[in-house]
């Protein structure tokens, strides 16, 4: 995804601010939908249950990947109409061969005139937020594609304390081609009520506890594991970069 960027970010060889395509999302191609079933997938999948039982519920899931999500409600509810969007072709073409009960479609959040036209029951953004380094550019686009009475899901790290994390990475070993990576930004939950309280909308944070084993790639340093702030577990990677991960659920 991407969002406008900042006349000086390439004063240090740094990526636009506000940027969210990555290549290294690529390596989404390599994972089955089937076998990428992600911890959170239950825990973001419950806090949707009221909205998708409802008859005709429908459901974008915003920054698909390989449409692992999607796979993952369509044999919990298999009446719901679901549909991905992510701004990397590939990955979209990927999804639909591998989720064939979604619709799939290249769109960018950060540019409205990418996104569909009707609206949703449900739109769900899972470690997306993360990527910019302000909502700015996309809440309201996320908020228009929900229709009336319907949930926005936004998963991924938010700081409980009201300090926002702005965070760029890049391998020393040369991975990822040397470049600066965005994607593990921590905006405080502060941020994003402010926001959401002045255009008038009720919102909850529901906090996420990692399992006591997360599954991570020992050779990849950007892999996530446990770790423990203010005495809860959170999670890490080789940045040392602590990421109290939540859900926030918006009404509109």
């Amino acid at each position: 995804m991407s969002a406008p960027s900042h006349p000086h970010a390439r004063d240090n060889g740094l990526p636009a601010v506000g940027t969210g395509t990555r290549s290294l999302d690529l390596r989404y191609l390599e994972r089955p939908p089937a076998e990428h079933q992600r911890p959170y997938f239950p825990f973001v999948a419950d806090h949707l249950r009221e909205v998708l039982d409802r008859p005709g519920a429908s459901l974008l899931d915003i920054g698909c990947a390989n449409g692992a999500f999607l796979h993952h409600l369509a044999d919990r509810h298999p009446d719901v109409r679901l549909a991905g969007i992510d701004a990397l072709p590939a990955l979209v073409e990927h999804a639909a061969r591998h989720v064939p009960g979604a619709g799939f479609a290249v769109g960018d959040v950060g540019r409205a005139e990418t996104l569909p036209a009707r609206r949703y029951s449900a739109v769900t953004l899972l470690t997306l937020h993360s990527h910019f380094d302000s909502p700015d550019p996309w809440l309201d686009h996320v908020l228009d594609l929900v229709e009336p009475g319907g949930r926005a899901l936004l998963f991924g790290p938010f700081n409980p304390h009201p300090v926002d994390v702005l965070v760029r990475l890049r391998q020393a070993d040369g991975e990822g081609g040397g470049t600066w990576l965005p994607g593990w930004n921590v905006h405080s939950r502060a941020a994003f009520a402010d926001r959401l309280t002045a255009r008038g909308l009720r919102h909850r944070f529901h906090d996420y506890q990692p399992p006591a084993s997360v599954p991570h790639a020992p050779h990849d340093p950007l892999s996530t594991r446990r770790a423990t702030l203010d005495g809860a577990p959170v999670l890490t990677n080789g940045a040392g970069v602590l990421l109290p991960f939540a859900l926030l659920e918006i009404s509109v």
